[in-house]
């Protein structure tokens, strides 16, 4: 039965992206809801027919996160948010684009939860008829987890993939891709390890959050790339840490397995960091040491620099350029034409006078998109150390 709930889920999908936006509010509030509880029987009673306990159970003996699956996706979850919540409280928070009136507050809570039962309950049972068949149950788990992630990229992401702008496509890649691959893979664990339940308390809290929070951190794409990929990663590990048995030999050989799942976790985190201080996903961060840039960039503060097409620079962005074999975040104040290429006139903010000579396209690094205040000073503060202690040149 459970190519059903795969079809049904396909032409749900379908139906979410072409037709049932075009019937505005009805569409979205009564018929898209009314198909998501109807997913949602419709896998129930499937289970029920082939003797499958979706909804609540445990594959493990004793949690070291929580008390249970339910527990440990409510912890993560929280977690998750809590990190955003710290974000926001260094960039700033902007409102939440959702209505708070009482009517739309209800119909937002019908909206969520509808969608949330359908999504997890099928989850859950799709991972539990895949688990039957051993010999495919890890290939089962990872095709159901890449199918949830397909049906949940909008018609809007995908048109990003057809944009000429490279940033279009890093975002795409980097955060609506990646991010819900790892969000998924966390989200589809938990179903497996503890039912539909333990998923949905996942989800949940992130739904509530992005839904229902009149503020949200004022942060760029890949702040939240990071911060939803890496958590959902270390969730697993810890998950897979999680079981401990009876027997004291048991219980040395999973506290190894998950001191080695923990360093594995550090390795993952390490690899992304060196990926992103490297700029290999196409943003690389640069601390501000000098205030010619004040205030838009103070000393101390972190500016993400993206490498961009030099044909979008336009008056007004701050670029990172070469001068003299280093590196410097001036703002662009005019572009001049020399021999049919153009050449960028600079100047820091807080300068009197433009740089002496304008950048050639070619000595353009990127252009600043966001920044991070007084997080630079970290780095500074470990230089000033090694440059005393004779470790770096003055």
């Amino acid at each position: 039965m459970w190519y059903l709930i795969v079809g049904f889920l396909a032409l749900l999908y379908l139906l979410l992206s072409i037709f049932i936006p075009s019937l505005g509010t009805i569409g979205t509030y009564v018929i898209g809801p009314t198909l998501w509880i109807l997913l949602t029987l419709l896998t129930i009673l499937c289970a029920q027919k082939d003797g499958l306990s979706i909804l609540k159970f445990n594959r493990v003996r004793r949690w070291a996160l929580g008390n249970s699956p339910v527990h440990a996706g409510l912890l993560l979850g929280g977690f998750q948010i809590a990190v955003l919540i710290l974000v926001g409280v260094f960039v700033g928070f902007g409102t939440s684009p959702y209505s708070f009136t009482p009517i739309s507050l209800i119909l937002n809570i019908f909206f969520v939860s509808t969608y949330l039962l359908g999504t997890e309950v099928s989850r859950a049972y799709l991972l539990r008829k895949g688990d039957h068949s051993r010999r495919y149950s890890t290939l089962f788990f990872v095709l159901t987890t890449l199918f949830f992630v397909v049906i949940q990229i909008t018609p809007n992401q995908l048109r990003m993939l057809q944009s000429s702008d490279t940033s279009a496509l890093f975002e795409f890649t980097g955060y609506i891709l990646i991010t819900s691959i790892a969000i998924n893979l966390l989200a589809s664990y938990l179903a497996y390890i503890g039912g539909a339940t333990a998923s949905i308390s996942y989800m949940g809290i992130l739904l509530v959050f992005q839904w229902f929070s009149p503020i949200l951190p004022n942060t760029h794409w890949t702040i939240l790339s990071l911060i939803g990929t890496i958590i959902p990663t270390i969730g697993i590990f810890l998950l897979q840490g999680s079981n401990r048995e009876p027997t004291e030999r048991k219980k040395r050989f999973h506290r190894k397995k998950a001191n080695e799942q923990a360093w594995a976790a550090v390795a993952v985190f390490s690899v992304v960091m060196i990926f992103f201080s490297f700029g290999f996903l196409g943003v690389k961060p640069t601390v501000v040491s000098s205030g010619s840039m004040s205030p838009a960039l103070e000393v101390g503060d972190l500016a993400i620099i993206q490498k961009v097409d030099t044909a979008t620079v336009k008056t007004g962005d701050i670029i990172q350029f070469y001068k003299d074999n280093a590196t410097i975040l001036h703002r662009v104040i005019r572009i001049d034409i020399n021999e049919g290429r153009n050449q960028y006139v600079t100047k820091g903010d807080a300068n009197k006078d433009p740089d002496i000579a304008p950048v050639p396209a070619t000595d353009i690094l990127g252009k600043s998109i966001f920044t991070i205040p007084k997080l630079g000073w970290i780095q500074i503060f470990i230089k000033n150390i090694l440059r005393s202690l004779g470790l770096l040149p003055e």
